[in-house]
């Protein structure tokens, strides 16, 4: 491991950043992604003509009325935000607070392949020839292993607006982990607000048996650890699509769940349409003869949190159906 690796540098950006959620938009916004503020925080434009409110740990009680002006402006479908005394889908934050975090910090049977890949790769600072010349091909491996594809990630002159952005984007820093050189796996991290998030991560299916993702994700998460001007860092919100894989191996570096509720408003002209009974269940029937298919498995949790978040009364103890979600 690198030992001159930190989070105090110049490529990552200063320990300060104005208002919550200003670097994460930032560099959303450097990488095509539409920005707005409103409702009192920011928002950056996600897949499905949706707009998530940023920082992704806050959460937020917006003005209908201003949520409503907001889809209209930009010609919408609807917004996503934390909540605590919303009603919608069960959702969480993975986030680590830890101040003293080592090996033993993690799950024992996590410990054997963050060795292996600590003794294998040498993790710092990706350099920016290195990201655009590298990065494509461990997204697509990433996205031939998961099952999905992303053109941000997987078209090559997207890629490359994506890796520039990392560069030029306060607060935002690609880490690397180099198995004999050559790019095994990456993360792209930001610092915003008192925390560090780990945005994206992908890596290699060659040196998978080298473990480079354990040892970048324990370097990383230590590093945070260490750095007593982060509150937390983030790995991430719960995935709107099912699987425990991913979920178990965050909990193993000693990420905890933090329970949020994931709110959902709905452009007024489709909310009698997107919030209706009938058309979940026939997303549902669908999805029988599609199992696989994360776009409709997508479609289908945004549907139902949107019926929860047009309830009136908040369920308490969301996370005790976070399993259901988990498959």
């Amino acid at each position: 491991m690198n030992s001159a690796l930190n989070l105090d540098t110049e490529a990552i950006g200063p320990r300060a950043s104005g208002r919550p959620g200003e670097n994460i938009a930032g560099f959303m916004e450097r990488r095509g992604r539409r920005v707005v503020e409103a409702a009192g925080c920011l928002w950056h434009s996600v897949e499905g003509r949706f707009f998530m409110s940023v920082p992704y740990q806050q959460p937020q009680d917006p003005d209908a009325d201003e949520i409503r002006r907001l889809l209209a402006s930009q010609h919408a479908v609807g917004v996503r935000f934390p909540s605590v005394n919303r009603p919608g889908l069960a959702s969480g934050v993975y986030a680590c607070r830890r101040k003293e975090y080592d090996l033993s910090s993690i799950h024992q049977k996590q410990r054997s392949q963050v060795r292996r890949g600590l003794e294998n790769c040498e993790v710092r600072l990706v350099e920016e020839s290195e990201l655009l010349r590298e990065g494509l091909r461990l997204n697509r491996d990433s996205m031939a292993r998961q099952g999905r594809y992303d053109a941000e990630f997987g078209e090559e002159k997207q890629w490359r607006r994506v890796a520039r952005a990392v560069y030029r984007s306060r607060g935002v820093a690609a880490y690397g982990a180099f198995c004999q050189g050559r790019l095994a796996a990456y993360l792209i991290a930001c610092r915003d607000a008192g925390w560090l998030h780990i945005l994206h991560q992908n890596s290699s299916t060659e040196d998978l048996p080298n473990n480079p993702n354990h040892a970048l994700t324990f370097t990383v998460t230590r590093l945070a650890a260490q750095d007593r001007t982060l509150e937390a860092v983030s790995y991430g919100v719960l995935s709107l699509v099912a699987g425990d894989g991913l979920h178990l191996y965050k909990i193993r570096f000693a990420y905890d769940l933090v329970e949020r509720t994931s709110s959902f408003q709905f452009h007024p002209v489709l909310a009698p349409l997107l919030e209706n009974a009938a058309l979940l269940k026939a997303v549902r029937l669908l999805r029988r003869y599609k199992p696989q298919d994360q776009r409709l498995e997508k479609v289908e949790t945004v549907l139902d949190g949107a019926r929860l978040s047009a309830a009136r009364t908040t369920a308490k103890g969301n996370l005790a159906h976070v399993a259901d979600r988990l498959g």
